[in-house]
């Protein structure tokens, strides 16, 4: 049944529709980010590289990229002075298991990748930003680091690769994914200086004891 700009909104806040969930599911990606960045109490450039890595997503149909767009988000947010983890390990989502990568800033979750996964063909959640959906404001749906079968496949080689070796050879980005950061952080990069910088960056297996 379509609901109607002044009925009652079904989420339950007793606001009419329009005034509720109509306008949040009527925001742009990239506004739902800048806000959640501003609520979790993080400054603008925080947001504005989240915003970039969702654009460049969406344009380059890059599904299934987790590994490599949090690759570049953790160079990028690094860059600006931040102290991120780059994370790996399984996901648990509409009752199936997966691997899947993600940034971890100051024990908050950064997860534009989870909204372009490959699991059953469709996104399994909106973006994740510093822990909450950015569509509406509650913790993530999808259980980060369950202790399943541990990482395997593709996952497990690119766990394996030195982080260069895969920053640099990813197939079909012009300078690899250091191209990736310059669009990030809108600016041009000295890669050599990165190279060098990040040779020794490992990716974290997050495996919790008990499911989130």
């Amino acid at each position: 049944m379509k609901i109607g700009r002044n009925d009652p909104c079904p989420c339950g806040s007793g606001k009419k529709y329009k005034h509720c969930c109509y306008m949040k599911e009527n925001i742009s990606t990239s506004d739902l980010i800048r806000a959640a960045v501003q609520n979790a109490g993080y400054k603008e450039d925080i947001a504005t590289v989240l915003c970039n890595l969702s654009e460049y997503m969406k344009k380059k149909q890059w599904w299934g990229a987790c590994h490599a767009s949090s690759s570049a988000l953790y160079v990028a947010l690094s860059e600006l002075g931040y102290s991120p983890k780059l994370c790996i390990g399984e996901m648990l989502g509409h009752g199936l298991y997966f691997d899947h990568s993600w940034v971890d800033l100051y024990g908050q979750i950064l997860d534009i990748a989870i909204s372009m996964t490959l699991l059953g063909g469709a996104p399994v959640s909106e973006p994740i930003v510093f822990g909450r959906d950015i569509r509406n404001g509650q913790g993530p749906a999808i259980k980060y680091g369950v202790p399943g079968r541990g990482i395997e496949d593709e996952t497990l080689v690119v766990y394996s690769l030195p982080f260069v070796d895969y920053m640099d050879n990813f197939p079909d980005e012009k300078n690899g994914l250091w191209g990736v950061v310059q669009e990030l952080l809108g600016t041009k990069v000295n890669i050599p200086a990165l190279r060098e910088k990040y040779k020794g960056v490992k990716r974290v297996i997050v495996r919790n004891e008990t499911e989130q």
